[in-house]
């Protein structure tokens, strides 16, 4: 059903932004980073209709490019949103992700 694919597309996105962010870090090519920003802006549009399922993952994504810009005090900051944020709304892997990241 439609449900079913939007989810798996988020999933998707999510971990798209994860990975981009991380080769970004480690490359230092424009490319990952951009696309590592397209899944976080995504992830942030659906948090705008569904904070439950979405905020968590959005904060992530902006600690991760914060931690990619070298803005450490903003990243541990999202760090801190997407732990509370996964913990609030029972996102127990996805706060253990936050706390490992």
């Amino acid at each position: 059903t439609w449900g079913i694919l939007f989810l798996a597309h988020a999933v998707h996105a999510f971990h798209t932004g994860l990975i981009s962010f991380w080769v970004a870090r480690k490359s230092k090519e424009q490319r990952w980073y951009q696309r590592g920003n397209q899944s976080k802006l995504a992830l942030r549009r659906w948090a705008e209709t569904s904070q439950w399922t979405f905020e968590n993952k959005w904060y992530l994504l902006e600690a991760e490019e914060s931690y990619c810009n070298n803005n450490f005090e903003v990243a541990k900051l999202f760090y801190e949103k997407a732990i509370s944020s996964a913990k609030e709304h029972k996102f127990v892997h996805e706060e253990a992700l936050a706390y490992e990241l």
